[in-house]
């Protein structure tokens, strides 16, 4: 049976694995309570704002993870 947890192996690894990690807790209450106040940002609320912020750093972040891992790949 194979590992459950497989760990990063190089310095790139890690440093997407940090940016998840950061991400994920970026999406979770306490800090979502924090952006939730009843103020506008380009006419859209604050915690809008921060969703849409989050979802864009998440694709960078998948798209990064692409270019390593296929960079990887060829060589």
């Amino acid at each position: 049976m194979g590992r459950l947890l497989v760990l990063p192996t190089s310095r790139a690894g890690w440093g997407l694995l940090i940016a998840f990690v950061a991400l994920v807790l970026a999406g979770t209450w306490p800090v979502i309570g924090l952006v939730n106040r009843a103020t506008l940002l380009m006419g859209l609320p604050l915690i809008v704002v921060w969703s849409y912020l989050v979802i864009f750093a998440c694709v960078v972040v998948m798209l990064i993870g692409n270019r390593i891992v296929e960079r990887d790949d060829h060589e």
